[in-house]
């Protein structure tokens, strides 16, 4: 009888039905069972079977979301009941997605991973001011904090959190954990943490293991050890430099500025930046690769703008734009602002930190309440056209660089406005309802492609369609739910206006086949994620003999490595540049090719980095590439 019901909540799970696993979850009670047998041995039983398909890619995100619902469903009636005398305390654990990432998927997965380990877990949710974090870890007295980022715009707050856990003297009262596609072993190590996972079952795992080597919890979280703690943090910081509270960013930018007015550019070039990108597109001759690492945001430093200003003042956009292009000498410029332009003009909140990437702030609630919005002064979109275009003809003008404009897909505009883990649930319990908010979405995503194209507002548009990715979604899903809506509507205005397409996507596990070949996209902009390799990243030599003959790749230096400025910070960007290049040639000739790559960074580089590791791809690109291309391409 006990070993059916548990069966039949495990099985309640794996089909993500809510409603029986309440039932069954009462009939344990009812029954006399116990409710922590059931939890284990039934619900948790439950959600490791569909994680195991999920890691067999039989399942993908919204099959995890909707088991991780009915998951969750049975032990609200479970957990109240279960008996606490004797028993083993649950290690507590607080997770959310770091202040400025609205992104939830993969903390949402790994919460449920932890919750079905026998966590008691503190959701703290999306955009989690830093100092929230270190409140609910001392409110609870947590074994464990779990930090996500898929933005690498805001992976820099998580050393912000434990810095203040050092100061507050509890850094060693719990294990720290962060996560994300952009996270590496490297910057976990760097900023302190313990440890980063490539999905969530090994993280759960870990944490599983390691909350256990962990000091008695009334002994690590008594005021005589906590007090240790800051003495010793404070003994540490004497005895080596502290960060200061310049701004780096500001600082570098004053360093190039000095250098160039000094020397201006050091060697005339063979080609105009517009001519080099152009050919390359086109796999024509040049006389090196084009370069142009993402620093949108972080170039506004050279114009001494903050973010706000940047992302609000089309003056403060412009200025930024043409002195960043100016002072790095950059092939092109993008004009991201940030990835919540289309989402507010439907009513979304958005929150404008002054110097931090706007994000969106809280999400709508109803799906049948959505209007399409008119592209017309007020709104967004049509605010970042305008600031386009002013940009795009003082670029063109001044510099003969080419702008290329930025905005939201349909499926990115929708989940930032209902949210990620909301939409790709819906997706399987209401797809209906969801593919008529995309229509709507898609609706309003083509005006702004036309009036781009209508006003001359760039001299290439590109589209973020961020969730093509073969782990959150099936590639039919992908197709169904935004491809099929960017193929039959967004690509016919591209046509018409005789436009390159051209995609962002700094997603991990990319469906190339979908959104190179299929849209037929001329420049796609990616992430290599060396840690994903086994799930389907793919890198420079990976993609060039696939997709070079109709599209020219452009991405993959880190770009959380430009953070560092110090000397070795900068040899290491020079260093992977130059590997980059070296690499990426000979696989263009290789393959009967001479041009088809733009030398980037595989996402955009943080805002409040410095930019004299920007500066140091650019010139190493410059210093290498015209005799490289000499000698291997000729």
């Amino acid at each position: 009888m006990e070993a059916a019901i548990l069966n039949k909540l495990a099985e309640a799970v794996v089909e993500g039905d809510d409603d029986l696993a309440v039932e069954l979850a009462q009939k344990v009670i009812d029954d006399g069972l116990d409710p922590y047998e059931a939890i284990v041995n039934g619900l948790a039983k439950g959600m490791m079977i569909i994680s195991d398909r999920y890691e067999k890619g039989e399942a993908f995100v919204p099959h995890l979301l909707i088991a991780s619902s009915a998951m969750y469903a049975g032990m609200d009636i479970l957990s109240p009941a279960m008996k606490t005398e004797g028993a083993e305390k649950a290690a507590v654990g607080v997770i959310g997605s770091i202040e400025g990432d609205v992104h939830d998927i993969g903390k949402n997965l790994v919460k449920t991973m932890l919750s079905a380990s026998g966590f008691k877990m503190i959701d703290l949710g999306a955009d989690v001011p830093i100092e929230k974090f270190i409140e609910a870890a001392k409110e609870h007295k947590a074994d464990l904090i779990s930090m996500s980022s898929l933005m690498t715009t805001t992976m820099v707050n998580m050393e912000k959190v434990i810095e203040i856990l050092q100061e507050e003297g509890i850094r060693e009262s719990l294990k720290v954990m962060i996560g994300g596609a952009p996270v590496s072993e490297d910057f976990a190590k760097e900023i302190g943490a313990d440890s980063t996972h490539a999905d969530a079952m090994h993280a759960s795992d870990w944490a599983s293991e390691h909350v256990k080597q962990l000091e008695p919890n009334q002994i690590r979280w008594n005021q005589e050890k906590i007090s240790l703690g800051k003495v010793k943090y404070r003994e540490s910081l004497s005895k080596k430099k502290v960060k200061g509270k310049s701004d780096i960013g500001l600082e570098t930018a004053r360093q190039i500025i000095e250098e160039f007015e000094k020397v201006g550019v050091k060697s005339k070039e063979q080609m105009t930046h517009m001519d080099r990108t152009l050919a390359s597109m086109g796999d024509k001759k040049v006389d090196r690769l084009p370069v142009y690492p993402l620093a949108c945001g972080i170039m506004r430093k050279f114009a001494n703008q903050s973010y706000k200003q940047y992302a609000t003042t089309p003056e403060a956009f412009v200025e930024s734009a043409f002195l960043g292009s100016k002072y790095l000498d950059t092939d092109m410029f993008v004009g991201l602002i940030d990835l919540s332009a289309t989402s507010s003009d439907f009513g979304c909140k958005i929150k404008y930190p002054e110097d931090d990437t706007p994000s969106s702030e809280g999400h709508l609630k109803d799906y049948d309440k959505l209007e399409v919005p008119e592209v017309k002064k007020g709104t967004r979109a049509y605010e970042l056209v305008m600031a386009s275009k002013a940009a795009t003809v003082k670029l063109n003008k001044e510099l003969n660089t080419p702008f290329v404009g930025f905005h939201e897909g349909p499926l990115l505009t929708l989940t930032q406005l209902m949210g990620a883990d909301r939409v790709l649930m819906d997706m399987k319990t209401h797809p209906d309802v969801v593919l008529e908010a995309l229509q709507k979405c898609t609706d309003y995503i083509c005006q702004v492609s036309e009036l781009f194209f209508e006003e001359s507002a760039c001299n290439a548009l590109c589209v973020d369609n961020l969730w093509s990715n073969n782990v959150i979604m099936s590639e039919e899903d992908y197709w169904k739910f935004d491809g099929k809506f960017v193929y039959d509507q967004q690509l016919p205005l591209f046509k018409k206006y005789n436009q390159p397409y051209i995609i962002h996507n700094c997603a991990d596990a990319v469906h190339f086949d979908t959104q190179i070949k299929k849209f037929g996209t001329q420049l796609y902009s990616y992430a290599y994620y060396p840690k994903q390799r086994g799930k389907g990243s793919q890198n420079y030599a990976d993609l060039i003999p696939k997709y070079g003959d109709t599209c020219c790749m452009m991405g993959e230096i880190n770009p959380i490595d430009f953070m560092d400025g110090s000397a070795r910070g900068v040899q290491k960007i020079r260093d992977d540049t130059k590997t980059l290049i070296e690499g990426v040639i000979p696989v263009l000739k290789e393959n009967g090719m001479q041009s088809k790559y733009v030398m980037s960074s595989g996402c955009e580089i943080p805002p409040g980095g410095p930019l004299n590791t920007v500066k140091a791809m650019v010139d190493t690109v410059k210093e290498l590439g015209p005799q490289l291309q000499k000698s291997i391409i000729g």
